[in-house]
C-alpha cells in the first residue's frame, strides 16, 4: 500500500483482523517479521539514530486506550515528548505550548491530576494533546472515538477536521462509520491480515 502526504487513510475491517497491527507497522512501532515499510523512500527498520529521532518527531500515534503514563501526572505527560524532541526550549517555553495545546483540545482541569483521575473522554484529550504538541505532519490513530461521549467526539472530530485542512496526513482504524463518512479519503479493506481491497 501507499499513503501520499496529505492525505486521510482508514483501515477498516472485523475484529481481529490486523487493522491495528497494520497501524503499528506503518508506525514504527512493531518490527515486520518480512517486507518493508518506508518513509520518504528510507525502511524506517535501517534509519540511523539521527533519522529516527526526525521520522519520531514528524509523527505521532493516539493509541486506542490513551496509553498515558500512569505514574506521572498529565503536565509531565505532555512535557516528556517537548523535552526529547525540543531540548532548546526553556521551562516556560515548555509551559506556554503545553498550556496552548491543553486549550486546543478543550482540556480544562488541572495539569496536576493522574490519567486515573480523568474519564476516558479527557484522558483521550490528553493523548491528543500529547500527539499534537509537536506539530506532527503524520498522525496515527487507532480507534480514537472510543467508548467516548457525543460531546468528547464532537470536540476531537472539530479537531481533525483542522488537522486535515491543514495538510497533515492521517491513518487511522476505525469501526465507527459515521467517523469514517466525516473523515473522507482512502480506505483500505483488511480481511485476516490482508488487504483485500
Amino acid at each position: 500500500m501507499k499513503i501520499e502526504k496529505s492525505s486521510v487513510t482508514a483501515l477498516v475491517g472485523r475484529s481481529g483482523c490486523g487493522k491495528s497491527t497494520l497501524l503499528k507497522l506503518i508506525a514504527g512501532i512493531l518490527v515486520p517479521t518480512g517486507g518493508r515499510v518506508l518513509y520518504k523512500g528510507r525502511n524506517i527498520q535501517l534509519m540511523n539514530g539521527r533519522q529516527n529521532k526526525s521520522f519520531r518527531k514528524n509523527c505521532a500515534f493516539v493509541f486506542q486506550d490513551s496509553a498515558l503514563w500512569a505514574n506521572q501526572d498529565i503536565q509531565q505527560n505532555l512535557n516528556l515528548p517537548l523535552q526529547t524532541h525540543h531540548p532548546e526550549m526553556s521551562q516556560t517555553e515548555r509551559m506556554d505550548r503545553i498550556m496552548e495545546i491543553c486549550s486546543l483540545v478543550k482540556y480544562k482541569r488541572s495539569l496536576h491530576l493522574r490519567p486515573a483521575d480523568l474519564s476516558m473522554g479527557e484522558q483521550k484529550k490528553i493523548a491528543f494533546a500529547r500527539a499534537l504538541i509537536n506539530n506532527p505532519n503524520l498522525l496515527f490513530l487507532d480507534e480514537c472515538t472510543e467508548s467516548l461521549d457525543r460531546m468528547a467526539v464532537d470536540v476531537i472530530m472539530e479537531l481533525l477536521k483542522k488537522i486535515v485542512d491543514e495538510g497533515k496526513t492521517v491513518v487511522y482504524v476505525s469501526h465507527n462509520s459515521e467517523f469514517i463518512t466525516s473523515m473522507g479519503g482512502n480506505m483500505y479493506v483488511i480481511e485476516e491480515g490482508s488487504i483485500s481491497e
